[in-house]
């Protein structure tokens, strides 16, 4: 019979998900288990920083490319 200890770092506000990740991450015998769940659930700051930007940011067409004849080798 296999019993899974929940060890030190398991948080007090995870989710279902969050233990649910964590029973799968330590019968694979991930170490630190506890140590990745944190990890993923701790925020991007600069990820939603950029998000943030590129949603504000307007995309402004180019202009369209001039065809330049050369009139020696046309001729």
């Amino acid at each position: 019979m296999n019993v899974l200890l929940i060890r030190k770092g398991v948080g007090k506000d995870w989710t279902a998900a969050d233990y649910d990740s964590y029973i799968v991450l330590a019968e694979l015998g991930v170490p630190y288990p506890a140590a990745r769940v944190c990890r993923a659930r701790r925020g991007r700051p600069l990820r939603r920083a950029i998000r943030s930007v590129l949603r504000t940011a307007t995309v402004t067409p180019l202009p369209a490319p001039t065809v330049a004849i050369d009139r020696g080798v046309a001729g």
